[in-house]
């Protein structure tokens, strides 16, 4: 089905307007799981298979030379992300009340898009340059996807997903990657855009940095406690998510979707002004959708 974007975006859209109608959600993040769009820009043979995100089918980048000569990255030649942007601008019609982001991947989850594991896991102790490149190809890819969507006011926010980069040093991390997610959020923050950072699996040694990447709100993964990282922050940014996708939104009864839901409540200061609940990473695809609302009412009853 998602072959089809391409040439039906309005469609789409209107498929997922009414879905979302009958959620009673704040924020839509549109595009989630079709990330690795802006790569056929510049020549990635996207794959699509059955029930799993669209990725690529077969790895872009060898050498670091690969990464610098795309220098410029244009979604004029990739029709599925001109058709995702059309999709946006079909939902920004369609739910004008809603805060609409969009997503991309972050700096080091392009790397591994794009490159072989293998590849990256010698380049990561041998060729600090080779990832300097490839993490910065990832932020022309995420901001050329950006850029029109923010141009035309489709978009009240954007979303760099970059969970990948939990598997790498920390000083690798510290020194080569959140520089380019750096980068990539402060093109757009004279725009008045929100930016939102996520970061899924074991967070715990980089999330004293995550402030450092320029993102107006945080998303936690549930491995961490959100008091803690509150006091960590003084409030620097908003948080987000913290409640466990798996174990509780996808399989968990009413009490307990509700117990997280207040235990993330209360370990925040001040929760109506420096928080936002959502799941800690996506939802898998069978989650029933009566999980999603009852989870979204367990909110409404501690408001």
């Amino acid at each position: 089905m998602i072959q089809q974007l391409a040439s039906d975006p309005d469609g789409f859209a209107e498929i997922l307007a009414r879905f979302y109608a009958g959620l009673d959600t704040d924020i839509v993040i549109a595009g989630s799981g079709l990330n690795t769009f802006p790569a056929e820009a510049i020549g990635g043979d996207l794959a699509f298979r059955e029930e799993q995100a669209p990725l690529l089918s077969a790895p872009l980048i060898q050498k670091t030379d690969d990464a610098r000569y795309l220098e410029v990255v244009n979604i004029e030649d990739s029709p599925h992300c001109l058709a995702l942007v059309e999709m946006v601008a079909g939902l920004r019609a369609r739910l004008p009340d809603r805060f609409l982001c969009a997503t991309s991947w972050g700096p080091f989850t392009w790397a591994m898009i794009l490159c072989e594991w293998t590849l990256l896991q010698d380049r990561m102790v041998m060729d600090r340059e080779f990832i300097r490149e490839v993490a910065e190809l990832g932020v022309r890819l995420s901001s050329a996807f950006f850029r029109p969507l923010i141009e035309r006011g489709l978009v009240d926010g954007v979303v760099i997903a970059d969970g990948a980069a939990t598997l790498i040093p920390l000083d690798l991390y510290r020194d080569v990657v959140l520089p380019c997610e750096r980068k990539l959020f402060e093109e757009f923050r004279e725009r008045g855009v929100a930016r939102f950072f996520h970061q899924c699996g074991d967070i715990r040694a980089q999330v004293a940095l995550s402030p450092d990447t320029g993102a107006t709100c945080i998303s936690l993964d549930s491995g961490v406690r959100l008091d803690e990282v509150e006091k960590l922050y003084h409030e620097q940014v908003v948080l987000a998510g913290n409640v466990d996708v798996i174990r509780t939104v996808f399989g968990g009864e009413t009490t307990m979707m509700c117990q997280a839901v207040t235990e993330c409540v209360s370990g925040i200061t001040d929760p109506f002004r420096k928080f936002i609940l959502m799941p800690s990473c996506d939802l898998p695809l069978e989650t029933p959708l009566q999980n999603v609302n009852t989870f979204l009412a367990c909110a409404d009853r501690i408001a």
